[in-house]
């Protein structure tokens, strides 16, 4: 019933439109009609608003503890306005060049009168310029007034940092920070103080603003996670260990107030860079880890920090207590600070205590005078680097040479120094150039009579003095003769030219010298891999061949011959001795000399260092030639198989990245200075080489004294010699591999390298027979006289017989294996446990296939199953779980 009055009005209408048909289709077509007119234009619409492009960001807020500490941030001060308050404008990128934002996190606790941004320190320096008295530029901090709080009031204190001001977040990376102090305050606030005790005025400075002068503004944001240790709304401990975060920012702004601008040349202070700090720290770690460029260290390290310590207590050796203020001077400040802890073990003064740090107990991997090593104007980052010879002072010298009595003149030869207006005038920049560039060492020696005692030794890369000339051994090519003796073809160049030798003699002589000015020479070596142990291709040389080039020369030896000069200068050396048809690796290098009776290289006609005469003379001027080796080449003799080079696994460059050059720059020159390539200690310092119960094959060596600080017991091979190798103290992160290892090589992700695993051999660690009685260095006591014998060897008694070790004869190409009964490290197991030397660790090898001082009868059937969860890309990989370092 609803729905009929629609249907009735769609009949009607179906039925108009068949009328409407029909007329159509009968009737004429009418005129057409006129245009109706045009409608009214609608009105445009209004514009809309131009949208926002969105500002991605890494937002710090959001971010879990663990991806906190895996965060790197880096950051740029854009402006700095100075008013009473310094208002900073700064930028923070993460790693990857993301803006990070939310980092205002904010801490309040009862007592505070205003909230902190726990994550930042932001302070402020100007740069006093250098004095009339020849005193060099330093930095004086403004920021010298502790908080005051709801029950204590704002005091004097030593350079600090300034986080309870104003932060705001853009929230596009960009942050403006407003100081919470009016530093153009400070001067007036502390002379207007009342000080008591050790808290002296003078000690903290003229703080006065000084808008001409250069300031440093400096930035520290790093710290905790919130929500870790006591990075809370109010500061209290939550009960969770802190993580900190994995790379804080360390930024720095120089300006000068006044204009606005940066500082010109002549008014800047940048001597040292990061850089030139991690080529030896990897990374330096100091105030847990967020304090890590030199740059931002100088603001609070300065002279100021002796405020409120007494004058350090001295003794008839040097010191006792705390040494935070010597000769009114602030030992913590920054160049005195970094001098003497540097030159620590070197120091002639005993007691230095500061912070906890023992500084007579740092040892330093190379020749201390080297000071460009630190600090130098040849980088842009340095500009200022050349002032430790352009600029000297008492407080920067006096630091390294600590014996030297100012006021009194004890130990000076220039006497009394009341100014360091004398400085450069007795020890210009050429003079200062000379003797701190560590050309010279006294050679120790070894045997008297025997060797060139009392010789100096120099650095190749130094600048030589006058007369002296730069020995170099250019080794054309390794090759075997149909017998399988190896030739060594070579010639020396004396300053780049080739040296003709002297007319060998026609029979032996002892006297013979190979040239004009010089006595000794280097040694010819060859080293390769025999049969060992069941291994029938060893990855590791096991076995040389060696002779003194001059004793080949003048034919005192018959261990090899000697033709030419060539048309180019070039000699060749032949082994009368073979290698085997089955010997891996064959390589031969030039250098290495330093046995004794057979001195090095060194040049006797230098009235600067006279010679006493004779093969066994001392004096003269050694100048050690960088070693060179090559692989075997050419055409090999019939049943040799195709020579591949031992796997790469350090370099000389990370080596003398803290060495400078191995075994020149310190006054500790071992082997004379002659044995100077890392890669080819192990010629040498191979799988059976073996000292008072201890591998002394290079790995186990070179870790063992890298990480004294870290073992349980005390490496002590050749503690007879005086070498304490316990008491080495590393600079860098221990864990950090690549500081020494080539990447690939340590962890064998290098094909190369993981080839290789089956074919390493063990180090043998005990032949021979125990001493009576056993001196083992267990607990430290490093006096014992004697025989200094392996804590592990020692377990088994005195005149306890290992047997004799492994042998190859070159004249009879003769192996002989080693006794069943001497012992040894699988080779995985003997390169970790000279870290990792606990006994939880040792079970730990043992328990996965590894043999640790285990008779060879029975280690030989083991087999390490070390990288089935330490290989590449394995649960526990071994890159992964030592290059985790912040």
């Amino acid at each position: 019933m609803q729905h009929r009055p629609l249907k009735q009005l769609c009949g009607l209408i179906a039925t108009a439109a068949v009328a409407l048909v029909l007329i159509g289709c009968n009737g004429k077509t009418g005129p057409a009609g006129a245009n109706g007119t045009n409608g009214t234009n609608g009105t445009n619409g209004t514009n809309g608003t131009n949208g926002t492009n969105a500002v991605i960001t890494v937002n710090a807020a959001q971010l879990t503890p663990d991806q906190w500490g895996q965060m790197s941030l880096n950051g740029t001060v854009t402006s700095v306005t100075m008013g009473t308050k310094p208002v900073v404008n700064f930028t923070v990128t993460d790693s990857k060049g993301t803006p990070v934002s939310g980092l205002g996190f904010t801490t309040k606790t009862s007592t505070n009168i205003v909230p902190s941004y726990p994550n930042f320190a932001f302070s402020i320096a100007k740069l006093v310029p250098a004095g009339t008295d020849g005193s060099p530029s330093k930095w004086v901090n403004y920021i010298v007034t502790t908080m005051p709080s709801t029950t204590t009031a704002a005091a004097p204190s030593k350079p600090s940092t300034d986080n309870t001001g104003t932060l705001v977040d853009n929230g596009d990376g960009s942050y403006k920070y407003t100081f919470y102090r009016d530093i153009t305050a400070a001067q007036a606030f502390l002379d207007g103080y009342t000080y008591t005790g050790n808290n002296l005025r003078a000690d903290l400075g003229d703080v006065s603003y000084q808008p001409t002068l250069t300031h440093r503004v400096s930035i520290q944001i790093g710290g905790n996670a919130r929500g870790t240790s006591t990075n809370t709304p109010d500061g209290s401990n939550t009960g969770i260990t802190g993580v900190p975060i994995l790379n804080p920012a360390n930024i720095t702004y120089d300006f000068v107030p006044a204009t606005g601008a940066a500082p010109a040349a002549t008014a800047q202070r940048n001597i040292v860079d990061m850089t030139s700090c991690n080529t030896c720290h990897t990374r330096l770690v100091v105030h847990g880890g967020n304090r890590v460029d030199p740059r931002y260290c100088v603001v609070c390290h300065t002279d100021q920090r002796k405020y409120g310590n007494p004058e350090a207590t001295t003794t008839a050796t040097g010191y006792t207590g705390n040494t935070y203020k010597i000769n009114g001077l602030g030992v913590a400040d920054f160049p005195a600070f970094i001098h003497r802890l540097h030159a620590g073990e070197f120091l002639q003064k005993t007691g230095y205590l500061y912070a906890g740090i023992a500084f007579n107990e740092t040892t330093y991997p190379q020749d201390l005078r080297n000071c460009s090593k630190c600090h130098t104007a040849s980088i842009a980052a340095t500009p200022q680097g050349d002032a430790w010879k352009t600029n000297p002072s008492r407080m920067a010298c006096g630091a390294c040479h600590d014996g030297i009595d100012w006021v009194a003149g004890t130990n000076h030869a220039g006497g009394p120094q009341t100014s360091d207006l004398n400085c450069t005038g007795c020890h210009g920049a050429s003079q200062m150039q000379v003797i701190h560039t560590p050309m010279l060492a006294p050679n120790p020696g070894y045997v008297a009579g025997s060797h060139t005692n009392g010789s100096y030794i120099a650095d190749y890369k130094s600048i030589l003095p006058a007369g002296a000339h730069q020995i170099t051994y250019d080794l054309k090519s390794v090759t075997l003769t149909a017998t399988g003796q190896p030739v060594l073809t070579f010639r020396f160049l004396q300053d780049g030219t080739a040296v003709a030798f002297n007319a060998a003699p026609a029979a032996a002589d002892a006297t013979a010298e190979l040239m004009p000015g010089y006595i000794g020479s280097p040694n010819a070596y060859v080293a390769f891999g025999v049969l060992q142990d069941g291994i029938a291709a060893p990855a590791d040389w096991n076995a040389t061949l060696s002779a003194t080039i001059r004793n080949v020369w003048n034919k005192t030896v018959t261990s090899a011959t000697m033709t030419g000069p060539d048309a180019n200068g070039y000699y060749a050396l032949t082994f009368a001795a073979s290698v085997p048809a089955g010997a891996t690796q064959i390589t031969a290098g030039i250098g290495y000399n330093y046995s004794y009776g057979n001195p090095p290289l060194t040049q006797i006609d230098l009235p600067a260092f006279p010679y006493s005469g004779g093969i066994t003379g001392t004096g003269g001027l050694s100048v050690p030639a960088p070693n060179v080796a090559k692989l075997v080449s050419g055409t090999l003799p019939t049943g040799f198989a195709a020579q591949t080079a031992r796997r790469s696994i350090v370099s000389n460059q990370k080596c003398n990245d803290c060495h400078a050059v191995l075994g020149v720059f310190t006054d500790k020159t071992y082997h004379a200075g002659e044995r100077n390539d890392a890669p080819t200690c192990t010629f040498c310092h191979n799988v059976n080489r073996v000292n008072s119960g201890w591998g002394v094959n290079i790995k186990d060596a070179i870790h063992s004294i890298h990480a004294a600080d870290k073992r349980v017991n005390k490496f002590s091979w050749e503690v007879s010699a005086g070498d304490t190798y316990w008491n080495v103290t590393y600079p860098a992160i221990l864990n950090n591999c690549e500081a020494c290892h080539v990447p690939g090589s340590y962890d064998f992700s290098n094909s190369t390298n993981a080839a290789a695993i089956p074919n390493l051999l063990w180090t043998t660690v005990a032949t021979g027979t125990t001493p009576t009685p056993v001196n083992a260095i267990v607990t430290g006591n490093e006096t014992v006289p004697g025989v200094y014998w392996s804590p592990f060897t020692a377990a088994y008694g005195s005149a306890y017989a290992f047997g004799s070790g492994f042998g190859y004869n070159g004249t009879t190409q003769a192996i002989t294996q080693a006794a069943s009964t001497t012992l040894v490290n699988s080779p995985i197991t003997s390169a970790c446990s000279n870290c990792h030397d606990t006994p939880a660790a040792i079970a730990h090898f043992k328990g996965n296939g590894g043999a640790f001082y285990e008779a060879r009868a029975t280690a030989l059937l083991k087999v390490e199953q070390c990288m089935v969860c330490h290989g590449s890309g394995r649960t526990a990989d071994i890159k992964a779980v030592h290059m985790n370092f912040k």
